[in-house]
């Protein structure tokens, strides 16, 4: 009986692991106007978002409004070398609970493949909004989601993750 009890309960315990990582990839919002050979070449290649592109989950939406760079302000400045680098994103949630939005754990940071951190210094430059809070259903929030990169940088990437359980994540790439 408790093996039996043991094995139903692992069972319940890995269903409930597996719903918590479920694949949720981020679909691109398109208009209406977009060719059937747009949709095709866009199937066939790995799916990437870019300035005042929509990526769909199932709860959020993030949009990538502008971007900027700022040699810091006042106290807070980047170090030689370096500029900070703000993206302004409008998050939406399309779901029927509230969800909370994290720099820290929704968003990683690339500038040309090397791994950078959330810069709070970099944050300030960009001013008050940023995207940390909680988001009520049918309900949207814009901030900066900052970074200090080298002054050189030709290629910001950032990872976007609806939840920070998710093993899926939207690319979102971004140019000098």
């Amino acid at each position: 009986m408790k093996k039996l009890l043991l094995i139903i309960f692992c069972m319940i315990f890995c269903l409930s692991l597996t719903a918590c990582f479920e694949s949720d990839s981020p679909k691109k919002e398109t208009s209406d106007i977009q060719s059937s050979a747009e949709n095709t070449d866009a199937e066939n290649e790995e799916e990437s978002f870019h300035l005042n592109e929509t990526a769909v989950f199932s709860d959020l939406k993030f949009t990538a409004a502008e971007i900027k760079e700022s040699g810091g302000e006042l106290l807070f400045g980047p170090e030689s070398g370096n500029v900070f680098v703000g993206i302004n994103f409008e998050v939406e949630n399309i779901s029927n609970e509230e969800q909370t939005i994290s720099s820290l754990l929704l968003f990683d940071g690339y500038a040309d493949d090397i791994k950078c951190e959330y810069s709070l210094s970099a944050a300030a430059a960009f001013g008050a909004e940023t995207l940390d809070d909680t988001l009520a259903p049918g309900k949207k929030m814009t901030g900066w989601y900052a970074l200090e990169v080298p002054e050189n940088w030709t290629e910001i990437e950032l990872h976007v993750k609806q939840n920070w359980l998710s093993s899926s994540s939207a690319k979102f790439v971004f140019e000098k």
